[in-house]
């Protein structure tokens, strides 16, 4: 094995961990709390000026998959740009675009909502909604070019035989969900569990 796929196999199995932690804050706190899309804005803004911790995790979770979705895609590179050079080439200017976003909605989420918490109901609220907006467009974009990556690699993979057939099946299907998510829901729930199975397998 190459030195870089040994880095990009520990990010895979970090990143696996990672969605883990994402699942857990989901499943074990938000969800309990009621929140999630279609929620009461103020409700949520009262969770997270009570409970900031969880909110601050999910931040820092984000911007670590900006650090390995790139070291990820670049160790599989190394690893099949001999068979599949076009594809891998453009699975990197994928990661590149949806590392830019992921790490642009944590940054964002982690300095711009505590202070929105602590501003008076009415101007919370306002502020809130309209911050909203902004990071959950990035997140979109981000899990959006994410899904390209995987389905570059996973076609990639299938072409070169560079990784198991099941493995590469998978990392199409988390593709096509992950560019699906926008427009169906369900799939943002989806979507993080084809993650740690693919990245712990992966790594």
């Amino acid at each position: 094995m190459k030195g870089f796929q040994k880095i990009g196999g520990c990010a895979a199995v970090i990143q696996g961990l990672a969605f883990v932690a994402l699942l857990l804050i989901i499943f074990g706190f938000e969800i309990p709390q009621g929140l999630g899309p279609g929620a009461d804005t103020a409700k949520e803004i009262a969770v997270a000026a009570s409970s900031p911790t969880p909110f601050l995790i999910t931040n820092l979770l984000v911007m670590l998959f900006s650090i390995t979705i790139i070291l990820i895609t670049l160790a599989l590179r190394e690893r099949m740009q001999d068979g599949a050079p076009n594809q891998m080439r453009l699975a990197v200017l994928a990661a590149s675009i949806s590392s830019a976003l992921f790490l642009a909605n944590g940054v964002v989420s982690f300095t711009g909502y505590p202070p929105i918490v602590a501003l008076p109901d009415t101007a919370a609220v306002s502020a809130y909604r309209g911050l909203s907006a902004v990071t959950n467009g990035l997140l979109l974009a981000a899990i959006f070019a994410a899904g390209l990556n995987l389905r570059l690699i996973g076609w990639a993979a299938l072409s070169t035989k560079g990784l198991p057939a099941q493995l590469s099946y998978l990392l199409v299907l988390a593709g096509v969900v992950a560019v699906l998510s926008f427009v169906v829901s369900i799939f943002g729930l989806v979507g993080p569990v084809l993650n740690v199975v693919f990245s712990l397998w992966l790594g």
